[in-house]
């Protein structure tokens, strides 16, 4: 076979070129006359005259036509699916109740927290003296009125603690050192009394220290 198409080649390339363009031609002109035998035949069915109608016979309304019918056949279901699919539901409904509810509450905690952010970085400014100091008094006042029902010692603590409050919101810094040098001065007063002497030596001590000399 692959003599015969190295014969063939040779006896191809041995024809003149002539010969080969009028081939080239001929099978170009059979190609082409195909493609236009198959663009213009009729593709549509043969008609069958025994679903031949006149005009009149067609039908005017869609409603004419044959309507398909359906009928539903319903799924039997699993063991426990009902019981479990109410479990389910119950449970979702409550969820969604539930995160509902903490939606809203952790919106409202982003609000206030963002808020007293912002609030904090104004009266921390040093210029911000005046605004400190108004603070301060309105804590001193909301301290006074919830105080007012509670008779003197009641008004004189809710407005100390409605000022301290303010006064620690306003200056953080200043309030931990004040805080931290109150615990420094009790823990050395809790040591100086643990390690108070007896009243036995006391008493030894001063009576030494009265004696007149001799």
């Amino acid at each position: 076979s692959i003599a015969f198409q190295v014969d063939q080649m040779g006896r191809d390339e041995d024809k003149p070129v002539v010969e080969k363009i009028g081939e080239a031609g001929s099978k170009a002109s059979g190609v082409l006359s195909q493609w236009w035998s198959l663009t213009t035949s009729d593709r549509r069915p043969k008609p069958n005259p025994a679903r031949a109608c006149t005009v009149e016979q067609l039908p005017i309304y869609p409603s004419d036509l044959p309507k398909s019918e359906y009928s539903f056949i319903p799924e039997e279901p699993l063991p426990l699916q009902r019981e479990f699919a109410t479990v389910r539901l119950s449970f979702q409904r409550e969820y969604d109740r539930v995160a509902s509810r903490f939606s809203v509450v952790d919106t409202a905690v982003n609000k206030t927290t963002d808020a007293a952010m912002k609030v904090n970085r104004y009266v921390n400014e040093e210029w911000t003296v005046l605004p400190k100091a108004a603070a301060i008094t309105v804590g001193g006042m909301a301290g006074f009125v919830l105080g007012l029902k509670r008779g003197s010692f009641g008004r004189l603590l809710y407005t100390s603690l409605g000022l301290a409050t303010m006064a620690s919101f306003c200056y953080p810094h200043e309030a931990v050192d004040v805080m931290r040098t109150g615990v420094a001065h009790t823990e050395q007063a809790w040591l100086n009394f643990k390690e108070s002497p007896a009243p036995s030596e006391v008493k030894k001590v001063t009576k030494d220290g009265l004696a007149p000399p001799k």
